[in-house]
């Protein structure tokens, strides 16, 4: 029989772990297994004992200041996870006091992560460089001025690259000339645009080789172009500049004689401190720079179009803003401002045509022009704004009233109307900006006022509906969130079913686009969240511990004037704690407008409500609205939770969307659709916080769900 004595030095000298023990007081290595010997690259025999822990292990003069010394104990290990700089390598370490013939010495135990630490921060930096993409993106986009969206944009870059410039160079043909059109330095930084207005082209011809064979420019060292007379050195040493990236903005809609693509410019930052290796953001950029052109391109050929709107007669944008700019000379004595916009109109080309939606603009068109004939312009597609100047303010009022008398009488379409009107040191963009605002106040009051509408469809819409909703057609159930640690149920989430005459039900798939396309989905929304008030009041009641519900709201209920008061009214009718309610919302909210958008959530914060955001991931995730709009929960969409298993791309989404929702002030993730414990066990390795699904239950009506889960704590 060998001795356990013998045995166990035997096992751990063989470990591929990597151990070693020293005194804690002297920091004196007593011991190092194969695998630490074999690490430090020691000779063989060559001797380590009486060396100091951190000189040897470390590369230390002294002591670490990061040593846990002090933190060990012999009853257990302590673990932590550390950058070895001497060795360019991450471990996992687990350290602990051992007694070792009387004396209290240190024993740790090394696993190299390495791999797996370099894989979580390349994700992080992958994350990091689409983030930026999209933060170009909506510069471009959100900015109507090229010139602040471009700067902007540059901004941007040079920011993530840590540079110290970054530009926009415009290739002139015609003058065989470089322009530098856009400019961003760092602080401290002297700018050079002034001094590039007009470069040789000839200096970049070695440049326009490597754009076509590689896609990108990047010189790591200038003064080695210099030493290889490179034709665009002078200038670059002349600013200083010592080494650059640059990408191509390619000309997509023209060609040269040879047939390649012809180059528009390019993007470039000067002395990169970061991120050198991530040229394809540049690239990218590069794309979105080139269509934003070109968009802004086709915008102005459309203001030097003819100034009247073909269909309508009425004048067209470009009329409308030639008009602002002689009003800005003029000092008006008063100003009216009626602000339109057409309601369906999407839906009426959709689904009669767009012969038929050209008569809704034609009779919109019809009723502005009878009643401010004088200054009447059709300035977007279904948009109309007319001006009243230096009129009284009744005069203005009683011109109003008539379109309003139209729009209910006459008009073959629904549209919204913001009006404004100001005497005085008139502001005219303050006029305009508020009546615009106030238009899109009257679009939600559009779908508020559904059932006494002035459209016949919606009205029918609208009033069969709330029939069906009094005749006890559509039921509340309920499903299940459960706690994915401890599968402890913790909240459920309000589904409605509509009953069939034979008794079963219809999947709200089946209906409530249907609702939401005819815009009476607010009635049904509304059903659900009293329904669940309802629900909730009667749990409290009976003495049963409530859980939080979550209740779904179309971006068309949400849009409704005062639908947050309301909903508060309600809460405060049945007497709900706050906390027990949940506003299910999904990233479409994103497309209301701004002013309303913003209106919104102030008006969340105002009547403390919680609001979840639902279905993250099944169309696009939009970056900006989970910045701006504060969440207690995010919902993976059963679209990802689907492909879990099969998909390594969806893992990664997945994964990265809780972590993500662990930095986003803790917000709760949760994943909808599970239905097998392979989906389970990998979102539990993700550390996602909730789940439901079919794994756990199905939605259930009010009565079988209190009967399951009313007594759960």
């Amino acid at each position: 029989m060998i001795e356990k004595d013998k045995i166990y030095p035997v096992i751990v000298d063989e470990s591929e772990n990597i151990i070693y023990i020293s005194d804690p007081e002297t920091y004196e290595i007593i011991y190092l297994n194969q695998a630490m010997k074999g690490t430090l690259d020691l000779e063989p025999g060559e001797d380590y004992q009486g060396r100091c822990c951190y000189e040897l292990l470390q590369g230390q003069s002294a002591p670490c200041s990061f040593c846990t010394n002090a933190l060990l104990t012999t009853d257990k290990f302590y673990t932590w996870k550390h950058f070895n700089e001497k060795l360019n390598r991450y471990y996992s370490l687990r350290d602990k006091l051992v007694e070792i013939e009387g004396h209290l010495y240190r024993m740790e135990i090394c696993v190299d992560i390495t791999e797996s630490e370099m894989l979580h921060k390349n994700l992080e930096r992958q994350l990091s460089i689409e983030e930026t993409l999209v933060q170009c993106i909506h510069m471009l986009t959100d900015n109507s001025d090229i010139d602040m969206s471009m700067n902007g944009l540059l901004r941007i870059i040079g920011e993530f690259y840590q540079a110290d410039r970054a530009y926009i160079f415009e290739y002139n043909y015609e003058k065989n000339i470089l322009v530098n059109t856009n400019e961003w330095c760092r602080e401290g930084i002297t700018p050079q645009k002034e001094n590039l207005q007009s470069v040789p082209a000839e200096v970049s011809k070695q440049w326009m080789d490597l754009f076509h064979d590689y896609g990108a420019v990047h010189l790591p060292s200038v003064r080695r172009r210099a030493e290889e007379n490179a034709p665009e050195a002078d200038i670059l040493e002349q600013q200083g500049i010592g080494c650059l990236m640059a990408a191509p903005i390619w000309d997509a809609d023209s060609r040269g004689e040879d047939g390649q693509k012809m180059l528009y410019g390019f993007i470039g930052v000067d002395d990169p401190t970061r991120g050198a290796e991530h040229i394809k953001l540049l690239q990218s950029v590069a794309f979105f720079i080139y269509n934003e052109i070109q968009k802004r391109r086709m915008i102005m050929k459309l203001e030097e179009m003819s100034r009247i709107d073909v269909l309508t007669g009425m004048g067209n944008r470009n009329y409308y803003m030639e008009k602002l700019e002689s009003l800005a000379k003029l000092d008006l004595g008063s100003l009216g401002v009626v602000f339109c916009d057409i309601n369906g109109l999407k839906y009426a080309n959709d689904h009669f045509g767009h012969a038929y939606g050209d008569k809704m603009i034609q009779s919109v068109a019809d009723g502005v022009k009878q009643t401010f004939p004088e200054y009447a312009y059709r300035i977007g597609g279904d948009e109309f704004i007319a001006l009243y100047i230096n009129g009284t303010k009744e005069a203005f009022y009683k011109r109003f009233e008539a379109l309003k008398d139209y729009a209910q009488n006459e008009c073959i379409c629904d549209f919204s109307m913001g009006v404004n009107f100001g005497e005085g040191n008139i502001n005219v963009d303050q006029l305009i900006s508020g009546s615009d605002k106030m238009m899109y106040t009257e679009k939600q009051i559009y779908y508020d006022n559904t059932l006494e509408g002035r459209s016949v469809q919606h009205r029918a819409a609208a009033r069969q509906l709330v029939n069906d909703i009094k005749e006890g057609d559509f039921e509340v159930f309920l499903q299940p969130k459960i706690y994915l640690d401890t599968g402890e149920m913790v909240g459920a989430e309000a589904l409605l079913r509509r009953k069939k005459e034979d008794g079963d039900y219809y999947l709200p798939e089946q209906f409530i686009s249907l609702y939401e396309k005819e815009g009476v989905i607010q009635f049904l929304d509304r059903f659900a969240f009293e329904e669940v008030c309802g629900i909730l009041k009667e749990w409290i009641e009976t003495g049963a511990e409530a859980v939080p519900v979550s209740v779904n709201f179309s971006r068309i209920s949400l849009m409704q004037r005062g639908i947050v008061r309301d909903l508060a009214q309600i809460r405060e009718k049945y007497g709900v704690p706050e906390k027990l309610l949940v506003l299910e919302i999904t990233e479409s909210i994103s497309k209301m407008e701004p002013p309303a958008l913003k209106e919104l959530m102030k008006e969340f914060e105002k009547y403390h409500f919680v609001v979840s955001l639902d279905d993250y991931g099944y169309q696009y995730s939009n970056l900006s609205i989970l910045s701006n709009m504060d969440f207690v929960e995010l919902k993976l969409d059963k679209s990802l939770v689907d492909n879990l298993k099969d998909n390594p791309k969806a893992r990664v989404v997945v994964e990265n969307s809780i972590e993500m929702c662990r930095q986003l002030n803790k917000v709760i993730s949760t994943a909808e659709g599970i239905e097998s414990k392979e989906q389970l066990d990998i979102l539990k390795g993700f550390n996602c916080d909730m789940g439901q699904g079919f794994l756990f239950s199905h939605p259930l009506p009010k009565k079988e769900f209190f009967q399951k889960y009313g007594k759960h704590s």
